[in-house]
C-alpha cells in the first residue's frame, strides 16, 4: 500500500513557509497545538519574535501555554499586565522561561497573590524588575520578595509609599532605582540607599525626603545621575563624588541653600544641571560661582529666578565661559525656562564682541 504523508512529515523549512501564510497569531498557535512536530515548527518559525513578550489580553490560556512551551527559552523580557493570570500560567513561565531576565508587573487591587512566588522562584535570574502596584495590601510582600533578588540591577516602582521600602537596602547589586509615589508621603530614602554601593542612577518622584531615622552613610559613592521631581526635601543630601547629571525639578527645599551647597560639594564631574526649585538655589553671584567652579559643566537648565539680567551681568557669564574654552563651534548650553528672559539674554549676548 502507498504510504500516506501528512503535514507533519514536511521539513521545518517548509512548515516555516506555511506559518508565514497564517497572518493571525491565534491561527498559528491553533496549528501549533495540534501536533508536537508543529509546535517545534512554530518555535522555528518564531525565532526571537518573543524575546520581549507581552501577552495580548484575549489570547486563550491553552494557546498561551503552547507559546510558553515552545518559545519560552527565547523570552528575555516579560510584561505581566492586562491578562487573567492563573497559578498554572505562572508555573509555566517559571518552567519554560529559563532565560527570563526582565519582568514588568501590573498588580491591581483584588488580584490573586501570584507574583510574589514568581519573584522568589526567579530570585537568581532576574536582573530588571518594573512594578506598577495598585493594591496596598500586597506592597509589603512584593517589596520583601524584590529585596531577595540577588542579581537585580534595575528596579522601577510606581505605587503607594510604604515602610517596606526599607527592604531595598539588601539589593547590593542594584545600579538603577526609580521610585514614583502616589500621594506624597515620607520616604526614608537616605536610610535604605546608604547600603546600595553600586547604585549609579536614582530617580525619586512625588515624595517627602526626610533625615534618616538611624545613622546612615552620607556618601552615595557610585551615583552618577540623580533625579528628584515634585519632592519636598528637608534634609541635606549625601555626597555624590561621581555625580555627572543632576535634575531637581518642581521641588520644595526646606533648607536654605541646600541645592547650591550640594552642587558645589559634588562639582568635580558634573556635566549637566537641570533645576527648578523653590526657593531658587542661587542668586546672581552664586549662579556665576557654579559656572566657575564646575569644570566639566556643559548644560545648565534653569528659570534664573531672582536674578536680574543686564548687560554687565551677561558679559560676566560670557567671560567665564570663554575662559573655560567654550566657543561658537563648541558652545555651552544654557536653557532658560522663562522665554522672555531667554530672549533678553540672547539680545544682550549678540552685542558682545
Amino acid at each position: 500500500m502507498e504510504n500516506h504523508r501528512t503535514i507533519t512529515d514536511l521539513p521545518l523549512e517548509v512548515l516555516d513557509l506555511i506559518f508565514k501564510e497564517l497572518w493571525s497569531m491565534e491561527n498559528k498557535l491553533r496549528l501549533a497545538i495540534t501536533h508536537e512536530k508543529l509546535g517545534k515548527a512554530f518555535s522555528y518559525h518564531s525565532r526571537n519574535t518573543y524575546k520581549s513578550f507581552r501577552p495580548w489580553f484575549n489570547i486563550p490560556e491553552d494557546l498561551l501555554m503552547v507559546l510558553l512551551r515552545e518559545c519560552g527559552p527565547t523570552i528575555v523580557e516579560f510584561v505581566f499586565a492586562n491578562y487573567a493570570w492563573s497559578d498554572v500560567l505562572i508555573k509555566a513561565v517559571e518552567l519554560h522561561c529559563p532565560n527570563l531576565r526582565s519582568a514588568q508587573f501590573v498588580i491591581n487591587k483584588g488580584q490573586k497573590e501570584i507574583f510574589e512566588p514568581l519573584l522568589l522562584n526567579m530570585r537568581h535570574s532576574l536582573t530588571s524588575v518594573e512594578i506598577i502596584i495598585n493594591d496596598v495590601e500586597q506592597i509589603p510582600k512584593i517589596l520583601k520578595a524584590v529585596s531577595e533578588l540577588t542579581n537585580l540591577k534595575k528596579f522601577w516602582y510606581l505605587g503607594y509609599s510604604d515602610e517596606s521600602f526599607c527592604h531595598l537596602q539588601h539589593l547590593v547589586s542594584l545600579e538603577e532605582l526609580r521610585i514614583e509615589c502616589r500621594g506624597r508621603k515620607y520616604i526614608n530614602l537616605l536610610q535604605f540607599c546608604g547600603s546600595l554601593t553600586n547604585l549609579r542612577r536614582l530617580t525619586v518622584i512625588n515624595s517627602f525626603i526626610v533625615p534618616p531615622e538611624e545613622p546612615a552613610p552620607m556618601v552615595w559613592i557610585s551615583l552618577e545621575e540623580l533625579i528628584l521631581e515634585k519632592c519636598e526635601i528637608s534634609t541635606e543630601l549625601p555626597d555624590c563624588p561621581k555625580l555627572r547629571r543632576l535634575k531637581i525639578q518642581f521641588c520644595q527645599c526646606e533648607i536654605d541653600g541646600l541645592v547650591y551647597r550640594f552642587i558645589l560639594k559634588n562639582k568635580r564631574d558634573i556635566e549637566s544641571i537641570d533645576e527648578s526649585c523653590n526657593p531658587p538655589p542661587y542668586n546672581a553671584e552664586r549662579f556665576l560661582q557654579v559656572l566657575r567652579d564646575c569644570p566639566k559643566l556643559r548644560i545648565l537648565c534653569t528659570p534664573m529666578n531672582e536674578i536680574k539680567i543686564y548687560q554687565g551681568y551677561v558679559s560676566s557669564i560670557v567671560e567665564i565661559l570663554r575662559r573655560k574654552g567654550f566657543t561658537r563651534e563648541d558652545p555651552f548650553k544654557l536653557d532658560i525656562y522663562w522665554r522672555d528672559k531667554w530672549k533678553w539674554i540672547k539680545r544682550l549676548v549678540s552685542g558682545i564682541r
